[in-house]
């Protein structure tokens, strides 16, 4: 069993002062920070550039988008290089994270982003990574993946290096808590499906077991709670620390066809990446219970109390609902007409269809395309 290697992490009220001496032991005096426009408005923010400015210059990087280009990204490494950052600091949801990542390996290389899509392409990175998530979903600070879209194919790829797995990751509750509603439920359904695919994954391993029920456990118990009350600052750590470890689980076991299907709805359609997963989630999972009943009754027991392993979608159906998220692609505002194509294109995504539980041609694709269309 082969466990990926974690950052250093700090959470809590006292997280701003232990960056400052993170970074006053790298000896950092040029940071370049990645992040995007509505964080960047936040009290928080300005409270970590408080914490990071004295003795250094600081160059921010605001604007980046949901589901960040290969383009973009290089113009973030070309800002980067001309200010000669000595360090990355990644501070928002995934999109900023995943961009900082990348940012980090070219701020000191030439080259593009698109040289690093795939396996292993990424040989080194010479200047530190610091990742803070404002979001409790997607797991990026203490991943190895940094997913960026090409405009070209329409489609998402996947930067998958351990060089990019950061330094530092710095979980602070209170910097989720002006998240929209809607942005908590799609990214803790994103954290959900990280740890419930990785559970079912083929790469699989107890440590990645592990991690993932108790992310299950943590999101049952916070995610709703987040929802309504935003303000709760025990269920936002919570839903923090359920997302680090389904990042830590699905790091370590992979995503499986949840993510493949949600990437042609997000290249294509530009669905925020949370909302797809949760629109693709019910289907493929009906696709996956033959066979694997036994590991469906662990995720039901952890996540509603019964180990009726045909309890477990129902009851995640019905989490949905209440988070008020659409329970279809027609509900979506997705067309009819581009299931075809997306049925198509999925069959490319082989790293994680690969390791799904059940496989998955043609036929099936168009199958859970067209479920997840109607809502069934």
């Amino acid at each position: 069993m082969y466990l990926r290697r974690m950052p250093e992490i700090h959470g809590g009220e006292g997280a701003l002062a232990k960056l400052a001496a993170s970074l006053d032991r790298r000896g950092v005096s040029r940071i370049f920070i990645v992040t995007g426009p509505h964080v960047s408005r936040t009290d928080g923010f300005a409270g970590i550039l408080a914490a990071v400015s004295p003795g250094r210059a600081v160059e921010v990087y605001a604007e980046t988008k949901a589901d960040p280009t290969i383009q973009q990204v290089d113009e973030m490494a070309t800002q980067a290089r001309a200010f000669a950052a000595d360090c990355v600091i990644g501070i928002g949801g995934g999109s900023p994270l995943d961009a900082a990542k990348v940012v980090a390996v070219l701020a000191t290389q030439s080259g593009s982003a698109a040289d690093l899509v795939g396996a292993d392409l990424v040989k080194r990175r010479d200047i530190p990574l610091v990742l803070i998530p404002t979001t409790a979903g997607t797991g990026s600070e203490v991943t190895e993946y940094s997913i960026l879209t090409n405009t070209e194919t329409q489609m998402k790829g996947a930067v998958c290096s351990t060089e990019i797995i950061p330094d530092y990751a710095f979980l602070i509750p209170a910097l989720t808590i002006s998240m929209p509603p809607s942005v908590t439920a799609i990214t803790g359904m994103d954290a959900f499906c990280h740890a419930t695919e990785a559970y079912l994954s083929r790469k699989r391993n107890p440590y990645s077991d592990l991690m993932a029920l108790a992310a299950v456990r943590l999101i049952a118990t916070h995610l709703l709670q987040a929802f309504r009350q935003p303000a709760d600052t025990a269920a936002r750590e919570g839903m923090l620390t359920a997302s680090l470890y389904a990042g830590l689980a699905f790091g370590n076991a992979s995503v499986t066809a949840v993510h493949a299907f949600a990437y042609p709805l997000g290249g294509m359609h530009h669905v925020p990446h949370g909302l797809a997963n949760s629109l693709m989630f019910a289907p493929v999972f009906r696709h996956n219970l033959a066979g694997n009943e036994e590991r469906f009754a662990d995720l039901a027991e952890a996540f509603c109390g019964t180990r009726d392993p045909a309890a477990f979608v129902p009851a995640v159906r019905a989490l949905q609902a209440q988070l008020n998220l659409p329970l279809s692609l027609a509900a979506a505002g997705i067309p009819e007409d581009d299931l075809e194509t997306m049925s198509q294109n999925v069959l490319g995504v082989r790293r994680l269809l690969d390791v799904n539980p059940n496989p998955i041609g043609l036929d099936e694709a168009r199958r859970i395309y067209r479920e997840a269309f109607d809502g069934v």
